[in-house]
């Protein structure tokens, strides 16, 4: 193979039999080469191709801002997430996660602790995805010999969910309609408008996001024995926010014929709480 473009000693871009661009990886790949050479493929160790020329073009960005490592292990996270899930990831996590990942490790070496506001919810509601994501700590972590999370894991659990979101333009779409649907029942039922910009605000909109992608997929979350006491602990203490989201949940079984379980109702009633508590602050 060819050489197209040297990123760094590691990182080349070549052209396949097929005409596409191609990103090889390896130690010493490119080391004194430049355009035109010829590449010793017995020292490829990654290849990559996005079929996105859009996600491609940021992909090749990228790999001038992290590390081999930050892409190799990110590889491997992302094999092992689509061997556990057993369903395709979108394009865009390979460079969200490998960009993540750099930030995080160059984070906790500098001593910054970042907490994950919605560690909770992610550890009940997408329960495969952090799994995966706690093997995917321990990964970066012996890598990088750094000391990452359980918040960590929840950031990196995210990107898997995103990965599998539809984002289709009717998707997207309807998401948008939903979310806006249910903002308007919330300012029409507690007299507030929702600060987006706020912690309370993004985390009750990304909660809404992956709540509407699991309505639109006809995704069920199943209630277990042990949730029904916070279910009951949350609707005694918080009487104006749970009165709230169950006007929500008669909206959304009568405009999208989906029941919405106790758990998501305890879980949509604590984020609208944390709203009341912001209107007080």
């Amino acid at each position: 193979m060819v050489i197209k473009q040297v990123i760094n000693n590691n990182i080349a871009i070549s052209v396949d039999a097929q005409g596409d661009e191609i990103i090889l990886i390896g130690k010493g790949l490119a080391f004194n080469k430049k355009k035109g050479d010829d590449l010793d493929t017995r020292l490829v160790e990654k290849r990559f191709y996005l079929e996105d020329k859009g996600l491609y073009a940021k992909f090749k960005k990228l790999l001038k801002e992290v590390s081999v490592e930050d892409i190799d292990i990110s590889d491997d996270i992302i094999s092992l997430a689509k061997k556990r899930l057993k369903k395709d990831l979108n394009e865009s996590i390979y460079i969200s996660l490998p960009d993540h990942i750099n930030l995080a490790v160059t984070r906790t070496r500098e001593g910054l602790d970042v907490k994950n506001g919605l560690l909770w919810e992610i550890k009940k509601i997408y329960k495969e995805e952090f799994s995966i994501a706690k093997v995917a700590v321990q990964m970066i972590n012996e890598k990088f010999k750094v000391e990452l999370g359980e918040d960590e894991a929840g950031f990196i659990a995210f990107h898997f969910v995103n990965a599998q979101l539809n984002n289709g333009m009717n998707t997207v779409t309807k998401i948008t309609q939903f979310i806006k649907e249910i903002l308007n029942i919330i300012n029409y039922q507690l007299r507030i408008t929702v600060d987006e910009e706020s912690l309370s605000g993004f985390r009750f909109i990304t909660h809404l996001k992956f709540f509407a992608n699991r309505i639109f997929s006809q995704e069920t979350y199943e209630d277990g024995d042990e949730d029904f006491y916070i279910y009951e602990l949350v609707k005694e203490r918080y009487s104006e926010a749970f009165k709230t989201t169950e006007k929500v949940k008669t909206f959304i079984r009568n405009q999208y014929a989906y029941e919405v379980s106790d758990t998501e109702v305890t879980y949509l009633t604590i984020h609208i709480q944390r709203l009341l508590t912001r209107k007080t602050e």
